[in-house]
């Protein structure tokens, strides 16, 4: 379980569905569940990974995938919620890989029990002389001498703008600027939307615990930014649409994948990271219970974590390796964009937690949906 402060070990957000509903008939099928994933002694066969659009790595696994017969199958993830909703219900499908944001740990491994560890001895690539110490052991994914996850990719969610259309914001209330009524874009992410409402609130410092009425104080400011906005955008593509369009010209906090995606249509957006900072975090690939292409799946994780590889997913989608080897292979844009050489001071402030489960004090993770929802339906 979380503590109340909702904070992981290296210190993001949590199911905002009904599907929490069903967690208590969860535990008892797991078990059966995990009995049918062994059988596979080779990797080979279709792999079905769950993954944010962009991050399920069919791209950068092209050779491996040839040599071992694998074909991926990726389905994209929205939100984290549409992850654990894929298993807190009766007959999980058999998903062999899916992501998690490392706030997730404790849920997903010890309340809702969906995490199968990762057999070390198939992953070589996980050593400390390969990864950064942040990634390496850390008990946000390695616990009770189990490695439950494999993080892979880390990085910000941040203000992106068109540089064509719009001089570099340097703070999230320079959107609200009179001009760019209509031109803003919120993400329908509660992973990055959350902690930048507290922080425009000025209470990012106490996040993720606000009391109620800090939490109305919370989303009453931050409904000048929707009242603002064309959209909160449900995804990716949706918002690459319509910065490419023009109709949209910088959102709050979203994910600089897009930078590629949209160059590759002669438009230039940038990131900036405003005053009051990106949101961090770190992903990492977890078995579900109710895989069954786990040989596969393990060797998934050990290229996920192999130095090329980690290089050309960095690149591709604009964020930061886990393993400190793939630095010297980045291009020389990627390689500057973030100072590896302080990765101590990038994580020393650690990353945001999410909203106690319960609470008589704060304001909890179910009170936090519930103003979500209706600050989105006064859109």
């Amino acid at each position: 379980m979380f503590d109340e402060g909702g904070k992981s070990v290296l210190k993001v957000e949590m199911t905002r569905r009904a599907a929490l509903a069903g967690i208590t008939g969860l535990a008892a099928g797991a078990a059966l569940v995990r009995l049918s994933g062994w059988a596979q002694a080779a990797p080979g066969g279709a792999l079905q990974v769950m993954a944010w659009e962009g991050y399920d790595l069919n791209a950068q696994l092209g050779d491996w995938k040839a040599a071992n017969g694998v074909t991926i199958e990726a389905t994209s993830i929205a939100n984290q919620d549409d992850v654990q909703a894929k298993f807190v219900a009766g007959n999980p499908p058999p998903i062999d890989l899916a992501e998690y944001n490392q706030a997730y740990a404790d849920l997903y491994i010890r309340e809702l029990k969906i995490v199968t560890p990762i057999d070390r001895s198939k992953v070589p690539n996980y050593n400390a002389d390969n990864l950064f110490a942040q990634f390496f052991d850390q008990p946000t994914w390695f616990a009770d001498g189990k490695l439950w996850g494999s993080p892979y990719i880390w990085g910000f969610n941040t203000l992106l703008y068109r540089k064509d259309k719009l001089a570099a914001p340097k703070s999230y209330a320079d959107l609200l600027d009179p001009s760019l009524k209509g031109k803003i874009a919120i993400m329908d992410d509660t992973v990055s939307s959350w902690p930048v409402a507290a922080r425009v609130a000025g209470l990012g410092a106490k996040y993720p615990l606000l009391s109620k009425d800090e939490l109305a104080q919370t989303f009453a400011k931050f409904a000048k930014y929707r009242d603002q906005a064309r959209v909160i955008a449900l995804n990716q593509g949706e918002l690459l649409n319509l910065m490419v369009s023009g109709e949209v010209v910088a959102a709050l906090c979203a994910d600089p994948s897009i930078l590629i995606q949209a160059e590759q249509q002669n438009v230039k957006i940038e990131m900036v990271l405003p005053d009051e900072g990106p949101v961090l975090w770190v992903d990492a690939w977890f078995i579900p219970v109710s895989a069954d292409n786990i040989e596969t799946a393990t060797a998934f994780i050990n290229q996920a974590l192999d130095p090329k590889i980690q290089a050309e997913v960095a690149m591709a989608v604009v964020q930061a390796p886990v393993s400190k080897k793939a630095v010297e292979l980045l291009d020389e844009k990627s390689r500057n964009r973030i100072d590896y050489g302080a990765i101590d001071k990038i994580f020393a402030a650690g990353l945001p937690g999410i909203p106690p489960r319960q609470s008589d004090t704060h304001a909890t993770y179910d009170d936090w949906v519930a103003a979500w929802q209706e600050f989105k339906a006064g859109m």
